[in-house]
């Protein structure tokens, strides 16, 4: 059973998806099936599987409000409507889900105990003091922006993070073959040949990572949300997409972050899985 802060985090993460979804589209309104098909499947997933489980846990009012956001995508759908139109009504339930949230953790009473979280032991991946000693200390750079507020450089840090730990991960494995096997291995569009680990970016690692068992697919899936967010590291990116970081989406990611590296910790069979 999810727990409330869980169900959140959840719809947070499909509006997220959504938003950026329709924002790559170029078409001013949004008529393929598929896309339309897409957005229903966001809308009744809230009315069906996460607004149950939170009813006992949120005022009637807050609840209304992202009630109608989801009901005016839904709308739209019917209508052909602008992408535009939905653009800032999943923005509209964005900010909803996130002052519910807030809210959540309010009444919890935990609204910091993920982001405390203490570093893991990174022995079992990285023998190098020094690596390790860099890997803490970015564990807790890290936290430092989430809590003031610096969300777009946490999560630019949370990639940097993750993208280390394949490598320690890819770097223990004394049969490498296997990354070369898989289906996602990144190849040179010219020769069409594998290329080299050195020249992997967290983008095949986390496909690959998938592939051969490494993480789930739920953590693959916001993984690869957390990736494209690193990328607005680039103003101009972020301009040309219209996008803004908001706490819940940084601590979304710090939740992720810190799932994938247990994951990654994990060694089965001495060094290879």
């Amino acid at each position: 059973m999810r727990t409330p802060q869980e169900t959140v985090d959840e719809a947070l993460l499909e509006v997220t998806k959504a938003r950026k979804r329709v924002n790559r589209g170029t078409s001013k309104q949004i008529t393929k099936k598929d896309e339309i098909d897409y957005l229903k499947a966001v809308s009744y997933a809230w009315f069906k599987s996460h607004r149950p489980i939170l009813t006992r846990h949120a005022t009637p009012a807050s609840l209304q409000n992202i009630d109608g956001s989801y009901q005016r995508v839904l709308d739209s759908t019917t209508k052909n409507a602008a992408r535009q139109t939905y653009i800032g009504t999943l923005d509209e339930a964005k900010n909803g889900l996130a002052s519910l949230r807030a809210d959540v953790l309010l009444i919890s009473g935990k609204p910091n105990s993920a982001i405390d979280a203490s570093p893991p032991d990174f022995s079992s991946l990285v023998g190098d003091e020094v690596m390790k000693g860099i890997l803490t200390d970015r564990w807790h750079e890290c936290q430092k922006c989430l809590e003031v507020g610096a969300y777009l450089a946490a999560t630019v840090m949370m990639g940097g993070l993750l993208e280390a730990l394949f490598v320690a991960r890819a770097n223990q494995l004394r049969d490498k073959s296997i990354l070369f096997k898989a289906k996602a291995t990144p190849q040179d569009p010219k020769t069409k040949k594998a290329l080299s680990l050195p020249q992997w970016t967290l983008s095949p690692y986390i496909d690959v990572g998938f592939e051969i068992g490494w993480i789930t697919r739920s953590g693959k899936e916001v993984a690869a949300v957390l990736r494209d967010y690193r990328n607005y590291v680039h103003p101009e990116k972020q301009r040309s997409h219209g996008v803004k970081l908001l706490e819940p989406d940084a601590v979304m990611f710090w939740d992720v972050t810190r799932n994938l590296t247990v994951q990654l910790l994990q060694i089965k069979n001495g060094k290879d899985k």
